[in-house]
């Protein structure tokens, strides 16, 4: 398709309407401006307990304190879910069933049963429902995998990835276990499950956990360790150790690497890879870009009918049957 052909299409289409169910610091963060910068969608309506914090992202000042009752509003065509963890499937399958495309926030479920489904209501109603794994529509995440599939770093025999944060009040929910909280839920699916899309979805052997657990009785700090496609990963979440992020690919013939300790949440901001084949090393720099707009307008437009990747149901499923087999191996404290 010609780009001013596309161009004028996109001028064209009618803005989805999107509502959102939680009006949180993740939804403020990312698709509240996603959005507002959005030519294929709008923020037409907020679900929020808190009056007041709904309004602040709700551009028209349509808040209904009552999820309900923002599903019942036929205006409605696309929501975006940024509740606890433990509340996702349930409102995901709510929606679904008012008539609303999905965009969950990861993990989109706790266990491999939930997500399956909600799935299964996506396929019965014909309605999207996607996981919002965000960095996946990075240009940067996208040039990385390109580089190791180009077979330039020969065949990938090791894999590095970390996403740790600290700084975490013991009450926030994503320290408590009862409504999904802990670090492989909440940082696993950038750093743990990179491996496994980097890998194109290989089978997963000899998994090893090492994990500290918070005093609420989720995983605090984990590392973790597992064989997949002839190469062996090691990935580390942490809520209580400073900020570390990097993705580093070590093949036969060289390596790459996301570089900045930006690996997983570069949003905004100019990025960086480094390339060393052979002993020569370069490096690609990409300009600031918004991924949760470039996911969010995926999704738009497909609902409108357009072009645009939508991450995969098996891909869910794949990364949620590896955190269920890490929690087998962890065990409960």
């Amino acid at each position: 398709m010609a780009v001013a052909n596309f161009a004028s299409i996109v001028a064209n289409m009618e803005k989805v309407r999107w509502g959102f169910i939680g009006a949180g610091y993740i939804a403020k963060l990312a698709l509240y401006p996603a959005l507002l910068n959005s030519e294929v969608g709008e923020i037409y309506a907020v679900g929020s307990k808190d009056l007041d914090r709904g309004k602040s992202l709700s551009p028209s000042g349509l808040v209904y304190t009552d999820y309900e009752e923002l599903l019942a509003d036929p205006k409605v065509e696309a929501i975006y879910i940024s509740l606890p963890n433990s509340l996702h499937i349930e409102w995901s399958i709510k929606a679904m069933r008012a008539g609303k495309h999905v965009l969950c926030e990861k993990p989109a479920a706790m266990n491999v049963a939930e997500l399956k489904e909600a799935i299964t209501v996506s396929e019965e109603t014909g309605l999207i429902f996607m996981e919002a794994s965000w960095n996946r529509w990075h240009p940067r995440t996208l040039r990385l995998k390109e580089i190791v599939d180009s077979g330039v770093i020969g065949e990938v025999k090791k894999i590095r990835s970390a996403f740790t944060y600290d700084g975490l009040d013991p009450s926030n929910i994503r320290a408590i276990h009862e409504l999904g909280g802990g670090g492989l839920y909440d940082l696993g699916p950038y750093s743990v499950a990179a491996p496994i899309w980097l890998m194109n979805f290989a089978a997963i052997s000899n998994i090893k956990t090492g994990v500290k657990w918070h005093p609420g009785g989720c995983d605090e700090t984990l590392n973790i360790s597992f064989d997949i496609g002839g190469a062996h990963a090691e990935a580390l979440t942490s809520m209580n150790t400073p900020s570390t992020l990097y993705f580093d690919v070590v093949g036969t013939k060289g390596r790459v690497s996301l570089t900045g300790n930006d690996a997983f949440n570069s949003h905004n901001k100019a990025s960086a890879l480094e390339l060393e084949v052979e002993g020569k090393v370069s490096v690609e720099n990409f300009a600031a870009c918004d991924p949760y707009q470039l996911m969010a307008d995926s999704m738009s437009r497909r609902i409108r009918g357009g072009e645009g990747w939508l991450m995969p149901h098996s891909q869910s499923i794949a990364f949620a049957e590896l955190f269920e087999r890490a929690f087998e191996v962890m065990g409960r404290p």
